[in-house]
């Protein structure tokens, strides 16, 4: 049973189409008026499927009564759109192409027919023919309004096809004359898309260039940051990788969990924990994470079991996080025996079952949930949304 918010859309459609053709009969003046008066065998097989619920049918029916002229235009075109967001995309194809045959549409109808059959040909997969359509139309209209939508639309087919040389081009081309926040960071991403194949084949020289063009397409962007400092630290440039970490987390405190680890092992190359642990000392004074304090109350530990005890305590009154508990029974085990260290047991593991299993990474903008970290998130196909959680299930 089709959805009654479908059925007002098609009702709606019904209407534009009725009205579409009364305006375009009423330009009609080669035909004879008894014949304008007439409304087409085709409306009322249309209205008949209509009716019966045959939507797909209803709406080709319509499509077979109604003249294109300046008039109706629009509407095919809605139909065509229809098509494509229902799946059907061969349908989506034949009306669009129509159109595109017709002789008497404009320049500027011509074009938008045009982007709305390079979206039907990405939508069926047929990514070869949006490229060719996209490009010739990206090479001729450089100066029309079409222009940043015809290059968005390459974009999506670079970033969908994992081409990111070309994405990284027209991206650059794009935020030239569309200059928004979401095509900025998505671009620099695509820089580090770039510098993370360059990363893997050791290539640390590409590889640095394409991180800091994406810094210097977005000076925010934390993921080139911590690349940075991963091929620095392969380099061995250690004190350099340290200054790059510490700068992510200016960037972005709250990705704290994953540079962490990385600082320690940088700072054991160059100059012991002296300087790590006045880091984690100062980042949890301004902003309190599980993963500081686990790391101080590690620390601690090593010199001063009781005293470790104590800070995790008075860490986990003011936030309190699972992991953080886990930890404190973690280190209360040592001290108890027969029953108490059982129970402590018991406890420990039901506490790490519970962990293990909640998700450890958010989209903040869709509410997309996982255990990896994903840049580009799965679900809304947004750049740089997803982070660690925080709270008492996470940081």
């Amino acid at each position: 049973m089709i959805e009654l918010a479908e059925v007002g859309l098609f009702v709606v459609l019904f209407a534009a189409l009725f009205v579409g053709w009364v305006m375009g009969r009423s330009k009609s003046k080669k035909k004879p008026a008894a014949e304008k008066k007439s409304i087409p065998s085709d409306y009322f097989r249309g209205l008949n499927h209509l009716l019966n619920d045959q939507h797909s049918e209803a709406i080709d029916a319509f499509v077979d009564s109604l003249e294109v002229n300046s008039d109706t235009f629009d509407i095919h075109l809605t139909l065509g759109n229809l098509f494509r967001k229902k799946g059907e995309i061969q349908k989506a194809i034949h009306i669009h192409q129509s159109l595109l045959a017709r002789p008497e549409i404009s320049a500027r109808e011509m074009r938008m027919v045009q982007l709305e059959l390079a979206s039907d040909f990405m939508s069926a997969g047929l990514l070869d023919r949006a490229g060719r359509l996209l490009l010739n139309m990206a090479s001729t209209s450089r100066k029309s309004e079409f222009h940043p939508k015809i290059l968005s639309l390459l974009v999506d087919l670079y970033e969908f096809e994992q081409s990111w040389d070309k994405a990284v081009q027209i991206g650059g081309e794009l935020i030239k004359d569309k200059p928004s926040k979401k095509e900025i960071k998505r671009l620099a991403h695509f820089h580090c898309e770039l510098a993370q194949d360059f990363h893997k084949k050791e290539q640390w020289k590409f590889a640095l260039q394409s991180y800091k063009a994406a810094l210097e397409v977005d000076s925010s962007c934390v993921r080139a940051s911590i690349g940075i400092a991963d091929v620095l630290d392969g380099q061995n440039r250690y004190r350099d990788a340290i200054k790059e970490l510490k700068h992510a987390v200016e960037q972005d405190p709250d990705f704290i969990s994953l540079i962490v680890p990385k600082l320690k092992d940088c700072y054991q190359n160059v100059w012991g924990s002296s300087g790590y642990i006045k880091f984690l000392q100062e980042q949890n004074e301004k902003k309190p994470a599980t993963s500081l304090i686990m790391a101080l109350a590690q620390h601690y530990m090593e010199t001063d079991k009781e005293y470790a005890e104590m800070f995790l305590v008075e860490q986990l009154r003011k936030h309190p996080t699972l992991k953080g508990f886990k930890e404190l029974i973690n280190l209360q085990l040592d001290n108890e025996e027969g029953y108490s260290q059982q129970h402590l047991e018991v406890l420990y593991e039901l506490i790490d079952q519970l962990v293990q299993a909640k998700h450890k990474y958010q989209c903040r903008q869709c509410g997309f949930a996982g255990h990896q970290l994903h840049w580009q998130c799965p679900s809304c196909k947004n750049w740089g949304t997803v982070k660690p959680i925080h709270g008492l299930e996470g940081e």
